[in-house]
This record gives C-alpha cells, structure tokens and sequence, in this order.
C-alpha cells in the first residue's frame, strides 16, 4: 500500500515533530513512541491538502503549519492541540517565526505579513480594510512587513532579531530592518537565476550564503551587499540529480498574440479580456496551472528527450558542532553536500550518497544529520545500497566523523519513523508533488531574453522594442526589455554602494526647480507640466 513521504522533521532533545502529507505527529524523541497525531484528530482541524509549509518556534513549544487550503494554523506542540487557524490572503511560500510571539508569512504575491502567536480582538475581526501598501487585502488583519515585486522564495531574520533576509524568484536578496520592512540596509546583487535557499552560520554571522538555479553558491558580506566568494557546485551535484523536470513550453507570446482560434469578433475580444486578467496575476499564481512538476515519476522515468536537468539548492545549513562545515541539499538529487568554510582557495565538494531522492534534511546538535527520502521511489540506476540499509527506509541518519558523514545503528526514533508510516492513495501523493519547485521556480523565456541581449548596449537598449508592444526582429519583447532594465538599475545601484562612479544622462528639459521650506529640490515635469 502506498504511504506519505515525511517532508519535514523537527528534532528536539525530548519532543521531536514530524511532517507527512496533510499530517502531524509529535513523537518521543528518545524511545520513538508516537505521542500525538492528527491522523487521530477530527477532518476539520486536518488541512484539505498537504502541508506546504511549517516552523518551529525557537522555544520548541509552538508549531505553525499552512497548505494548500491557505490557512495559517498554530499549533501547541506538547498535546498537539490546535490553538488558532486564520485565513491567508494568498498562498504562502515560507513560514518562520520571529520573537517566539511572532509568525512571519511570505507568499506568492511576494508580501511578509507578520501575525502575532495568539491572535487578538482586532486580528479575528471581519472586515479588515487593505493596507494602503499591500497588493491585496488580509482577511485576518495581519501586519504588512515589506514587499518584493516577485514571489518571495525563502527569508530569515537574523539572530539578533534587527534585520531581514529576503529572496525572491528574481535573483534578487534584500536585507531591510526588522520590523521596519520598508527601511533597506542592503541589497545582494549578483544571481543570474532564483534564489531558493539563504543561510546565515552562527559561527559566522556576518556571512550570507545563498544558492538556487545558479551552479553556484555565493558567499555575502549581508551588511555591506560585498560579494565574497562563489563557490562552484553543479559540477559535483549534477550525477546525483535523478529527477528531472519535463521539458517546459513557453506559454507567452509575443504581443497580443492569440493562443486559440476564436470565431468571431465579438468572442476574440472577449476571450482577449479574460487572457488579459489572467496575465495581471502575479508569477506566482501562473504555476498552480501548470500541473505535477514531474507526473508518474513516482513508477518511472520520463525519457531524456522529454526531460531536462533542473538546478535548484532545496537547503543550506549549519550547526556550530559542524563549524566550519556547509551541508545543503538539491531539490531530486540523491546525496546530500558539503563543504568547509575555511577552504580559501579550491573549494572541495564532499557527499554522502542515499540512492534514493532526498526530501529534507535536519540537523542535530550532535552533528547527526537526520535526511528525509523519496524511498517508493526506483533506485538511482538500479544501484545497489551495499547493505547500508533497507530500500523501503524513509529515514536514514548519519553520524558526524572527523571529516564525513558514517552510517551507524539507527535510533529508536528512527525506527519507529521507519515502521509507523501513514498510509495514502495514489490520487494522495500526486496532489502532493514532491518536486514543484523543478517547473515553478525556473522562468525559461526570460534565460533565452538575455541570450539574445547580452550583446546589447545598454545605452540603446530602448531603442529595441517596437512601438506597438510586440517583438522586434530579434524576438524581445517589450515586458522581457523591462525585466532586464530593472536588473541593471539594481546593478548599477550596488555599484554606488561600492563607491563606483556612474554617468548619469542629464535631466530633461522640461525639469523644474521647485523651493520648499527646507529647500531646493528638483520636480520633474510630464508635458510641461
């Protein structure tokens, strides 16, 4: 019978919390009994679907969780009782707590809202007016904190609570003021594709790593934006890499374009209207549509003609044990990866191998690293495990050595994970789409917008669209022209950062000068006007 793959493990001395589809289950962390379970609790404090995203507070006695249903529901660890469950304005994208009073909610339309651990009068209110500065309203009054102009992928706040890591879905990495969102320290300028993963070591906290589609990962100075180092990984993660994306077809076209035939005028404009509307939605909605990222991957594979190798780092952490050691993992590959800090020169890319998909991965305090696999999946090119377990795990830990990773006797609390799985259907594990980010977070028209700019000047780069919003001779749309413009004016501005002289065109003529009580400043004027 098939069963739920466990997604996400919270590991605690006495209380360790374990994730699997649209169930939670507390178990004893030293004897592996199962404590509590939702699996045992009535339908409606389940979720309608898995569990997409989940945090531990730092106390460990607090749980939040959010899915498909798009409800935040916070939970009370030591008897799972559900102690509130609101609604989200959009579906999240990453779930942290800050404080231990506080959960901080990213989404897809690339907001933070902050909501307090128990909800008071005014949040459980209805009829909560739009903040003036959000992109859509808040059903349970939660508390704008910043926005980013692309879905938001992961953020983090530092250990001293002042400041916030964001990254989203446009290469860029920003760190603003916390809870003043709207005050930004720094920007970390540098990625050519998404950013799925940031990490902040607490052996080294003024250094940001960060990875996602790049074949590297890329070392931050936060405070500063200063790029330290990159450090080439694709070349030692790509064999381990066995699920692969389908092949993505561009579904824009240039202009307005039509997609389907329509008879009739009256029919074209209407169904025009109605492609217009779905266009005005965020990215990050466009990706629901889209379907399993890898369909019927869970019986076999696609062919090599109908798929493609997708990079995107899933996870990068650390525990001060380890220091200086960087363990992450990628999204289908089946190894985990690490590296030292201290290496100054050559990087050198270490792996232990699980031969199945890795899911997730926790670290303990120990150094034990506690790794979640796809296991009802096929082997790696039928290799065998050489007895270092059984196929059907869904756990496996390894123990820290001087310098590698080493199976041993698996814990009780491995065990009981190992042997008291949850059961699900087919139609179950299809919904749940272990590898969504391989489709969703890759935009493959805008990679091939910039193989056809690179050569551009960037002086004349206005010069190349046409006037009736549709592709010139080279293909360039005027909405791929406006991405990568924005990406320079970011460039340009971490080149100020640095002291970096820049020429500036000369403001127009039609510029006024207008005195305040403070001063002279500069109005510039549209028309004339």
């Amino acid at each position: 019978m098939s069963r739920y793959p466990y997604t996400r493990l919270f590991w605690q001395s006495e209380h360790s919390i374990v994730i699997a589809g649209p169930h939670i289950q507390v178990l004893d962390s030293n004897t592996g009994d199962v404590l509590h379970s939702t699996a045992k609790c009535e339908e409606d404090q389940i979720t309608s679907g898995p569990i997409r995203c989940a945090a531990l507070s730092d106390c460990g006695k607090f749980l939040a969780t959010s899915g498909d249903d798009k409800k935040l529901k916070t939970w009370q660890v030591d008897d799972l009782k559900l102690l509130s469950s609101r609604v989200l304005p959009k579906k999240p994208t990453y779930i942290n707590f800050a404080d231990n009073k506080d959960i901080l909610v990213a989404d897809k339309f690339g907001d933070i809202f902050r909501y307090q651990l128990h909800p008071s009068s005014n949040e459980s209110s209805s009829g909560y007016t739009r903040d003036i500065l959000s992109s859509h309203e808040n059903p349970s009054g939660g508390e704008l904190i910043l926005g980013h102009a692309s879905l938001l992928t992961t953020f983090l706040v530092t250990a001293d609570g002042q400041y916030i890591v964001t990254a989203d879905r446009d290469e860029h990495i920003r760190v603003s003021w916390y809870p003043q969102g709207y005050t930004i320290e720094s920007y970390c300028l540098g990625h050519q594709k998404y950013v799925s993963a940031i990490h902040i070591p607490s052996f080294s906290p003024g250094t940001l790593i960060s990875g996602g589609g790049d074949s590297m990962l890329k070392l931050w100075d936060w405070m500063s934006g200063k790029l330290l180092r990159d450090i080439d990984v694709f070349s030692a993660v790509q064999p381990f890499i066995a699920v692969k994306a389908p092949k993505k077809k561009r579904e824009w076209k240039d202009g307005d374009e039509d997609i389907e035939p329509i008879e009739g005028k009256r029919g074209r404009r209407k169904n025009k209207g109605k492609r217009k509307e779905k266009r005005s939605a965020d990215d990050g909605d466009v990706e629901e549509s889209q379907g399993s990222a890898v369909p019927e991957e869970r019986s076999g594979k696609l062919s090599t003609e109908d798929s493609e190798v997708v990079f995107v780092v899933h996870r990068v952490a650390s525990i001060p044990s380890l220091a200086p050691i960087i363990v992450f993992s990628v999204v289908g590959a089946t190894a985990i990866f690490w590296f030292s800090m201290d290496d100054n020169y050559e990087t050198c890319i270490r792996h232990e191998s699980f031969y199945k998909p890795i899911i997730d991965f926790t670290l303990e305090d120990d150094g034990s690293v506690w790794v979640l696999l796809d296991a009802d999946r096929s082997s790696q090119e039928g290799r065998s495990r050489k007895g270092e377990g059984d196929d059907s795990n869904l756990v496996e830990v390894r123990r820290w050595t001087p310098d590698n990773f080493t199976a041993s006797h698996p814990p009780p609390l491995a065990l009981a994970l190992n042997s008291c799985s949850l059961p699900a259907t087919q139609a179950d594990l299809k919904v749940l789409d272990l590898y969504s980010d391989l489709l969703a977070l890759p935009k493959h028209f805008e990679a091939e917008a910039e193989d056809r700019t690179q050569y551009l000047p960037e002086i004349g780069i206005d010069d190349v669209a046409t006037q009736d919003g549709g592709s010139n001779d080279g293909g360039i749309t005027k909405r791929e022209l406006g991405r990568l413009k924005h990406k320079q004016a970011l460039q340009r501005l971490q080149e100020v950062g640095r002291g970096t002289s820049l020429d500036f065109e000369s403001l127009p003529m039609d510029s006024k000068r207008v005195k305040s009580g403070g001063g002279d400043t500069l109005a510039l004027g549209i028309d004339g006007t």
